[in-house]
């Protein structure tokens, strides 16, 4: 099939929007069986800051009956986060329904821009001239990194682009294995209180041996008061 032969992802979505063809770009990128993608809400897999600008798209397309075309991260089951150019249009240019989305995987390019973006920062200038680090990433026990100040590399030995939107390897397994739960549990609490959490543990460096850290973060939150990211500061303790 020439669909599966493409290096873009060919969704097919029906009214509601839940995916009835896909080719194997898109199933080998979410490591799901078909029996898992056909009937699934295309909305299910798309990073929470982005659903709202998914719904505009598919009420403009409805309307407009023409193509659209929109920035979306995508997640992955072990919560890798990837951003694809999104282009959806009508099937049948007669009809609204059925739509054909096709997702081009434009995540290294997307990365290194928000990498350069948020180095312009005053802060992170500064910070990233010390044994410090600035971060925003997922909540989960991989501490998935979307950014990840320079500074990262004298206190871990690791560059910024070793630690970002990495599953292999994530800024969750350099936390001393005696450390990482309580720092689970710590950050899960303030987070259900909308608070800030401060934090300290230990932190493995490439060479092996652990630097003691203290972290100050706090949670993002949606209007419905859903946690989008986390994100803070690590610094080295004397």
């Amino acid at each position: 099939m020439v669909l599966n032969s493409l290096n873009d992802a060919i969704l097919v979505l029906d009214h509601h929007y839940t995916i009835q063809h896909f080719n194997t770009c898109w199933s080998n990128m979410i490591k799901r069986s078909t029996k898992h993608i056909i009937d699934s809400l295309f909305i299910d897999y798309i990073h929470p800051e982005d659903q709202a600008k998914w719904r505009d798209a598919i009420q403009s397309i409805s309307k407009k009956l023409t193509p659209t075309q929109l920035t979306l991260r995508i997640l992955t089951p072990d919560q890798e986060i990837k951003w694809f150019e999104a282009q959806l249009q009508q099937l049948n240019p007669q009809q609204i329904f059925p739509i054909t989305m096709t997702l081009s995987d434009v995540t290294r390019k997307t990365q290194q821009h928000e990498i350069r973006k948020a180095g312009h920062r005053n802060l992170a200038g500064l910070v990233s001239r010390m044994p410090a680090i600035l971060y925003r990433g997922l909540n989960n026990t991989k501490w998935t990194m979307e950014y990840i100040s320079d500074g990262c590399f004298e206190l871990t030995g690791y560059h910024p682009e070793q630690l970002i939107n990495q599953t292999q390897f994530s800024f969750g397994d350099l936390i001393h294995p005696e450390d990482a739960q309580s720092v689970w549990e710590e950050v899960q609490i303030a987070i259900q209180e909308q608070r800030y959490f401060d934090l300290s543990y230990r932190l493995r460096h490439v060479d092996g041996h652990y630097n003691r850290v203290t972290e100050k973060g706090q949670g993002i939150y949606s209007q419905s008061g859903d946690v989008l990211s986390i994100e803070g500061i690590i610094l080295q303790v004397s």
